[in-house]
């Protein structure tokens, strides 16, 4: 499956579980029985994840509820002291998501859109580019569109992989004006 630049491509899973084990391979925290992960022509399947340039939106947004969003940002530096560069990515990628009045908030005071937005500037906030985005949608959580648009709206150079286990959300998760591919992955 190859999902180009500026294209979003969807991915359906049996269940939920697959979805999971997919997702897992594709970020680095599983290794494939078989076969390859190659990204703009490197072959990175044996590449630790932060090396990958792959980042991930999991479904809900997968923030800290204990924490604000600006904690959350940091959570990619590792430390609480995070560097001056990092910190001046972190600003970055908060204007050019456009979350800088959420800063202070805590997740549960922002309505989902605005969560799946905060997950994107976090997942964006790496020291290696982010060349694809995972975007994982499951059934029980509210959909994923949100964070799909405002992927490629922040860089429409991204590739954006859906990872879903709902059938039913597979014709809206695409733009039409997207090419859009639907892969069934009964065994990932």
């Amino acid at each position: 499956m190859t999902v180009d630049s500026g294209h979003t491509a969807v991915v359906v899973a049996a269940d939920c579980a697959e979805a999971d084990a997919f997702t897992d391979i594709l970020i680095g925290l599983e290794m494939p029985e078989n076969g390859e992960i190659r990204l703009d022509g490197d072959e990175v399947t044996r590449w630790l994840p932060a090396e990958r340039g792959i980042g991930l939106i999991p479904a809900g947004a997968g923030l800290l509820p204990h924490l604000t969003v600006e904690q959350n940002l940091f959570l990619t530096a590792r430390d609480d002291h995070a560097s001056p560069p990092f910190r001046g990515v972190v600003a970055y990628m908060v204007n050019k998501t456009d979350i800088h009045g959420f800063l202070r908030s805590r997740p549960h005071e922002l309505a989902h859109d605005e969560r799946l937005h905060v997950a994107l500037a976090r997942a964006l906030c790496r020291r290696t580019a982010v060349k694809v985005m995972v975007v994982e949608d499951r059934t029980g959580c509210d959909p994923c569109h949100a964070a799909v648009s405002a992927a490629l709206a922040t860089d429409p150079d991204l590739a954006v992989l859906v990872v879903t286990d709902d059938r039913t959300r597979v014709a809206s998760l695409a733009s039409p004006s997207r090419f859009r591919k639907v892969v069934d992955a009964p065994h990932p």
